[in-house]
């Protein structure tokens, strides 16, 4: 059985090059926020790609992850690049600042889904306290379409234990549209911007994503706190 802190142990399991959807969203801070200092919170930081990334791009940095060896291998990419950061080595349900209500932007890849749905919402509700008036949420969650939706022990409804691969013993909760919208409610949420990035996959050998390079079926969110 893995865990996140074995897995990142593994070179093989880390991704190096960053999402190119980070670039456009501290675009879009630098619109919204002109005059103010980019203050991110990269939740889930893993290997630290997304934190480098945003430090790079003049962004002050806050980096989460409950891997200790997440955290040093992140720590270590942003101090070889002389790139100033705050840390915190907390599960993601649990609030890891002093400061609520200061940051700018969350930004959270393929992160919110390894957990039960009751914990996946705390996290929201910590990325909301973390966040000022207008601050923004970019993020991807596992959707019921994804491939692997059903696969391991279903714990609760939607949510499984992977019995195989490099992430066997490690949770999955997968979202239809309407969990995405209760998980962002419209009291508390602005939705700019939900899309389902639905992978066809019309011929696949078995276990395919053990070698798979390309996307997976995701809900892709761009939320704004009222």
């Amino acid at each position: 059985m893995s865990g996140w802190n074995t897995l990142f142990y593994d070179k093989e399991n880390i991704e190096i090059a960053p999402a190119p959807e980070v670039v456009k969203f501290v675009e879009l801070l630098r619109k919204e926020f002109p005059e103010q200092e980019k203050k991110v919170w990269d939740l889930g930081c893993g290997a630290g790609r997304h934190s480098l990334a945003l430090g790079k791009m003049g962004c002050e940095v806050f980096i989460s992850d409950h891997s200790e060896k997440a955290i040093e291998l992140t720590k270590d990419q942003l101090e070889k690049n002389k790139i100033s950061y705050t840390a915190a080595l907390i599960s993601m349900e649990n609030y890891p600042w002093k400061e609520r209500e200061f940051l700018q932007g969350v930004f959270s890849w393929a992160v919110l889904q390894h957990n039960t749905v009751d914990k996946i919402t705390e996290s929201v509700n910590c990325i909301q306290d973390a966040l000022v008036k207008n601050g923004y949420f970019l993020g991807t969650i596992k959707s019921t379409k994804a491939d692997l939706f059903g696969l391991g022990e279903e714990i609760e409804k939607n949510t499984f234990i992977l019995n195989e691969g490099k992430e066997d013993g490690i949770l999955h909760h997968y979202f239809d549209e309407e969990g995405i919208k209760t998980l962002f409610p419209d009291d508390k949420w602005e939705i700019v911007i939900l899309a389902e990035q639905v992978m066809n996959y019309v011929s696949k050998v078995e276990k395919f994503w053990e070698i798979n390079p390309f996307r997976y079926t995701t809900w892709c969110i761009l939320a704004k706190k009222r």
